[in-house]
């Protein structure tokens, strides 16, 4: 029973990540995305996460309107 509960968050994971990819609010492959945001300096990593390097820098982008994320 355990490996169908993780089978399930699994499959939901991919089809959020698919929702997401396919009405461009993320890119499909997150990980090389963050990755090189942590190379621009705009993040860094923590352990198997990633922080913004400036509170004003993360409220920044929280702000913004959807249409400008999309451009």
């Amino acid at each position: 029973m355990v490996g169908l509960i993780g089978g399930k968050a699994c499959i939901q994971h991919f089809i959020l990540r698919l929702i997401l990819y396919s009405n461009g609010y993320i890119p499909w492959n997150y990980a090389r995305f963050l990755d090189y945001a942590a190379e621009r300096i705009f993040l860094q990593k923590v352990g198997g996460g990633y922080i913004f390097i400036h509170r004003l820098l993360m409220e920044h982008f929280a702000q913004m309107e959807l249409e400008q994320v999309r451009r």
